[in-house]
């Protein structure tokens, strides 16, 4: 059993962690040691805060040998997509011609990396570089063929306006 005390001024740092850190991760550390500033025996914290006695340990163990500043750095990072290496490419060439699905993006990233994603990885990926999914234009008129001049107008902006398209976001001045 790690023994150590800690004083007022950092159990009340640890509690003001808990409540506005932003990484969930970082909470959970803080608030194992803010339970065992309260001198919760190892077995309760394992079981409340649902971690493992290694894990307690691994925290107990950071907190004595690099003190409370490192639980603010994050040592976890998610895995990065391949596809980040060919965001430029991608983003100029949707530049030019956005897809009109996310199908149609899928097989365009597929030809132009030759890396294969789900529908849902690659609206994701689209998110990322700042697309998003637009409905353009509506119909004018109601489409009953009574007016021949007025149903030619409106197959043309059928032709012309109505799609459905990956549009790039334009980027908001703060």
């Amino acid at each position: 059993m790690i023994k150590f005390s800690i004083d007022k001024e950092v159990q009340n740092k640890l509690f003001d962690n808990i409540l506005y850190e932003n990484h969930h991760k970082t909470r959970l550390k803080n608030f194992v040691l803010y339970l065992k500033s309260l001198n919760f025996k190892h077995k309760d914290i394992c079981h409340i805060c649902r971690i493992t006695k290694p894990t307690l340990t691994e925290y107990l163990t950071e907190f004595n040998e690099q003190g409370i500043e490192s639980f603010r750095i994050k040592k976890w990072k998610g895995q990065l997509s391949k596809l980040n290496e060919y965001k430029e490419l991608i983003d100029t060439d949707f530049d030019k011609n956005p897809p009109k699905s996310i199908n149609e993006a899928q097989e365009r990233i597929e030809k132009l990396t030759n890396i294969r994603r789900s529908p849902t990885q690659i609206r994701l990926f689209m998110k990322s570089l700042k697309y998003r999914y637009l409905k353009i234009g509506s119909i004018p008129g109601n489409g009953d063929g009574q007016d021949l001049v007025r149903e030619e107008t409106r197959e043309e902006f059928k032709k012309k306006n109505l799609c459905h398209v990956w549009k790039k976001q334009k980027e908001e001045k703060e």
